[in-house]
């Protein structure tokens, strides 16, 4: 399997498993609990930066080279550029709702769940169509050569959350409690 692939499908497992933590505290507001807004926050400023920087670019070189091998496969797949636009929407959308839930703003409960749901629901089968379609599609296929092409233009910095032993400061409490839920 291509490394690429590879970490792409390591991408979506990590970023699963933020947005799962980040569903344990909607529910928690949605019930009237008082949720961590500051993880919260750790989560949207992690998803807001990282894959747009890193994931996204890589994803959209594969779809390049996809597209010149076999543009059929592309109507499946449809516009990936597009999702992940309408992605970043969602997530600023969230992040702008939940700054104002921590501002104090009276908002209805429902429109914020409402919101959060939007996002992670949009999210999660943005991140399937690509598992079950894209991902196979480009591993079926593009050549070795393809790949190694395809690594040597797009180079990426370690995940400042998963990829790290001391992750970037901001992302320490978030890593921790990952790994404590998790356990």
């Amino acid at each position: 399997m291509s490394e690429i692939i590879a970490q792409l499908r390591d991408d979506h497992r990590n970023l699963a498993r933020l947005l799962d933590l980040m569903a344990r505290e909607i529910r928690r507001f949605e019930t009237g609990e008082r949720p961590d807004y500051e993880l919260i926050e750790s989560i949207l400023e992690y998803v807001i930066n990282f894959p747009d920087i890193f994931h996204h670019p890589l994803e959209d070189a594969v779809l390049a080279r996809l597209k010149e091998r076999d543009p059929e496969t592309i109507e499946e797949i449809g516009d990936l550029h597009i999702e992940h636009e309408k992605l970043g929407r969602l997530t600023r959308r969230f992040a702008a709702a939940v700054r104002n839930v921590m501002q104090d703003e009276t908002l209805p409960r429902d429109w914020f769940v409402g919101v959060a749901s939007d996002y992670l629901s949009f999210q999660r089968n943005h991140m399937q169509m690509e598992e079950v379609v894209f991902f196979p599609a480009a591993f079926k296929t593009l050549t070795d050569s393809d790949w190694k092409e395809i690594s040597n233009i797009q180079k990426r910095d370690s995940d400042p959350v998963f990829e790290s032993e001391s992750p970037v400061d901001k992302f320490h409490r978030l890593r921790e409690e990952i790994l404590n839920w998790e356990n």
